[in-house]
């Protein structure tokens, strides 16, 4: 610093000379300058934003939408879960195939896993299990959870709800603008039979089992004595083998007319 004060003389530091010397010497004029550097930081910059939406483009979770049209579909999730779509139903989730949306009606054979629950949402409800058999339907009315192995919780979306703990054959409603799911009284755990292609009556009265037979066949059942309860498991492939074999177990004549 002393230095520079001792020799300096007005007019010998001129910045601005040793800039324009520079630049002659370049042959770069100083708003060809000022052009090429805005031109480069505007590459720059676009370079900047691709690269970022190309990794956020990376890194975002895509859809994967499972769908079932004019018949029921069954598919196997990523982490081993089974589920069986009635006609017209969706199911998608992003990533993680452990959390899923759905629409219409689906059965699941859920996949153990202690750790990681699987959760089924919808705008107005939430259904989490770790690993068992179950059934949502959703409908105009509402939405309804029926637990054929195992346990789940199932509640509303909205603050202030409370849910429900539901264990193997219970069943719940919840009614759209409602914020606690309603546990019906009985519940038909045949009502899965669509997607598990069996029937089991435990103790069932007659009356009860042939309307649960009458209507997946579409046909109307009746019997000669109602009084008798039966116990039993069938497979739904044939319906007349079924009435055979209540009829010599119950010892009954049931009578079949087409609806």
């Amino acid at each position: 610093m002393r230095y520079v004060l001792h020799y300096y003389k007005e007019g010998k530091l001129d910045t601005q000379r040793a800039l324009d010397k520079i630049q002659t010497r370049t042959g770069i004029r100083p708003k060809t300058a000022k052009h090429l550097y805005l031109r480069w930081t505007a590459i720059a910059a676009s370079v900047l934003v691709a690269a970022s939406l190309g990794t956020y483009l990376y890194l975002k979770p895509s859809t994967t939408t499972l769908t079932a049209e004019a018949t029921q579909q069954v598919y196997r999730l990523p982490d081993g879960t089974m589920v069986t779509l009635a006609p017209h139903a969706t199911l998608s989730y992003k990533g993680d195939c452990r959390k899923v949306e759905m629409t219409g009606k689906a059965f699941f054979a859920i996949h153990h896993d202690a750790n990681h629950p699987f959760t089924i949402v919808d705008d107005n409800y939430a259904v989490r299990d770790i690993g068992t058999q179950l059934q949502v339907e959703e409908s105009a009315a509402g939405t309804r959870l029926t637990v054929l192995e195992g346990a789940a919780s199932f509640g509303s979306t909205r603050s202030g709800s409370t849910a429900v703990a539901l264990r193997a054959g219970m069943s719940a409603m919840l009614t759209d603008g409602e914020s606690t799911p309603r546990l019906d009284r009985k519940a038909d755990l045949n009502s899965a039979a669509w997607a598990t292609h069996e029937f089991h009556f435990i103790d069932t009265p007659l009356d009860d089992v042939l309307h649960t037979l009458s209507t997946y066949y579409h046909v109307h059942l009746t019997a000669d004595n109602m009084s008798k309860r039966l116990t039993a498991d069938f497979d739904t492939a044939n319906l007349n083998s079924i009435i055979t074999v209540i009829e010599q177990t119950l010892d009954v004549k049931i009578e079949e007319r087409k609806e």
